[in-house]
């Protein structure tokens, strides 16, 4: 395939309401489109760092994407896909963003050229319709008939408020959601137990990042002491941190953020380990706009993961669009979209 030419453009979206990303309210997302071009087609993708949570600056993104671009504009021959994933290893190295976004503007290219969706060109026997969980707000994209996971965001680390919040919560739904708890990292040793234990009569899918990424050591502890699984979100940085996490008896629930691990490469490596482990594995977005959850949603459909994800569950922008929901399912977008 020849590549005709390469544009790349920052964005700034307005967010409709303000909006946590990690710890940290914002009142947008920043980040940047990179559009691959071959004749009539176009690949698109999308790199939006996290501040404050990936390794990469939004600058640095840029350059990387700008350093892809460099090294295709004098090549006049067809080029493979190969080739252009080695470019992006090489331009997205220790830019995981970047590379995911390159990534995803080389498959959508190579998947229209085909006529397929992403998810099928990577795996002929992908999953047509994606579980996703609900986030307990008045932007989701769930009826609440509908949730069977719910997601809810702890700012608080007093035990009796929590338990009055989740309740509270809980009243607005059917008894039977299970229930995925983040506090973000807000929480010590001691307090996390505490919490744990005043929760175990609720229908419990997992607790998750109750603790510092710092404190990997503390999970082990955790674990021991509590009868609910423990997910890690914010300590998933790469797949060395997961071997890491694993090793140490840290996590029962990896949940994995494409932006932030890069390559479709790492996150089945991710993927193949915590099958050989028995560790449950669950692929969220990072609020970007629909072009990244679109084709997050296709690796998860070609991964086959059969979890409810953290993928469209919430209207985000003033002016962006998202599949159609039957229900908590997607059924997967056959093109990922147009910034």
């Amino acid at each position: 395939m020849k590549i005709d030419k390469i544009i790349i453009n920052e964005y700034d979206k307005g967010f409709i309401n303000e909006t946590n990303l990690g710890k940290t309210k914002f009142l947008s997302r920043y980040g940047w489109y990179i559009k691959i071009y071959s004749g009539t087609l176009c690949g698109i993708g999308e790199a939006a760092p996290i501040p404050g949570i990936s390794s990469e600056t939004h600058e640095e993104v840029g350059y990387a994407l700008n350093g892809f671009k460099l090294s295709l504009q004098d090549i006049d021959y067809d080029i493979d896909l190969e080739e252009l994933l080695l470019l992006s290893d090489i331009h997205g190295f220790n830019i995981n963003s970047s590379k995911f976004a390159i990534e995803c503007a080389i498959y959508d290219l190579f998947s229209k050229y085909e006529n397929k969706s992403i998810a099928e060109y990577i795996e002929p026997n992908f999953i047509p319709e994606i579980n996703i969980n609900a986030i307990y707000s008045n932007r989701s994209t769930i009826l609440p008939t509908d949730v069977n996971i719910l997601k809810i965001k702890i700012n608080n680390n007093n035990v009796f408020d929590i338990i009055e919040k989740v309740d509270m919560i809980v009243s607005c739904y059917n008894d039977d959601i299970k229930l995925r708890l983040d506090f973000n990292e807000g929480l010590d040793l001691a307090r996390s137990i505490r919490v744990c234990k005043q929760l175990e009569s609720y229908n419990i899918d997992y607790i998750e990042q109750p603790l510092s990424r710092l404190n990997i050591h503390d999970y082990y502890d955790l674990r021991m002491s509590v009868d609910m699984p423990i997910g890690l979100d914010e300590s998933v940085t790469d797949y060395q941190s997961v071997v890491e996490l694993i090793d140490e008896g840290a996590v029962d629930v990896l949940v994995v953020k494409p932006t932030i691990t890069g390559s479709l490469k790492d996150i089945k490596n991710i993927l193949d380990l915590s099958n050989q482990e028995k560790i449950r594995l669950v692929i969220s977005s990072s609020f970007e706009t629909s072009i990244a959850q679109n084709y997050i949603c296709n690796l998860i459909a070609a991964f086959g993961i059969k979890e409810h994800c953290g993928i469209h569950n919430i209207k985000l922008f003033k002016k962006d669009s998202i599949p159609i929901l039957h229900k908590d399912q997607i059924r997967i977008p056959i093109e990922i979209g147009n910034s």
